[in-house]
Parts: C-alpha cells; structure tokens; sequence
C-alpha cells in the first residue's frame, strides 16, 4: 500500500516543489496512472465495472458510498484517498473555469 511519504514524493517529482507543473492534464494524467498502480498492488483482482443495473447510480450515491467506506479504512489509507479526490476535484474545477472562460472569448461553436 502506497504510505504518505510515497505520495508525497511522487507528486513532488511529477508537478515540482510547489506543484507549478500541475494541469488539468497532467493531474489527470497522474491520477489515472497512479489508480492503476494502486489497484494492481491491492491484489484486488480485476477493476470493478459498474454495468446493467448499478450503471444507474447517480454521482451523489457513488461518492457517498466512497466516503463511507474511508471511514472504515485505517487512517494512512483514508488521508490518501481523500487527498487524491480533493486533488482531481480541484483541478477539475480548473478545467471547468477554462472551458466557461474559452467560451466567453471566442463563442459556442456551431452545432453545439
């Protein structure tokens, strides 16, 4: 299991000191990777797919149950998750505000 100190480092290597080289992109990037890695050495077996039935639950009820189950996780684990959320959440948001400012400067495209 990923620890603090290895967290820390890799986000220090990946976006610098003071994450000046995060992006939209590149946390997205990091993220996906990092779920990847984190899944692979839980020896979890196959990433879950949400299909049929259960495809139908809304965002609310997903990160609901997310926080739930942190609350069960020891508290090494749960400080990693949450930061990793908070992290994709904010430059998420980053993204958002670029795309509402693109619009605002140059217009909808046609078709739209």
């Amino acid at each position: 299991m990923l620890t603090v100190a290895e967290l820390r480092e890799l986000v220090r290597q990946e976006f610098g000191e003071h994450l000046e080289r995060a992006t939209p992109a590149t946390v997205r990037d990091f993220l996906d990777r990092l779920q990847v890695q984190m899944h692979e050495e839980s020896g979890e077996g196959p990433p879950y797919v949400i299909e049929g039935e259960q495809g139908a639950r809304s965002y609310e009820e997903i990160i609901a149950d997310f926080f739930s189950r942190v609350l069960d996780y020891g508290p090494e684990k749960a400080v990693i998750l949450l930061w990793l959320l908070a992290f994709e959440q904010h430059f998420t948001m980053i993204e958002e505000d670029y795309v509402q400012r693109a619009l605002t400067l140059f217009g909808e495209v046609e078709g739209d």
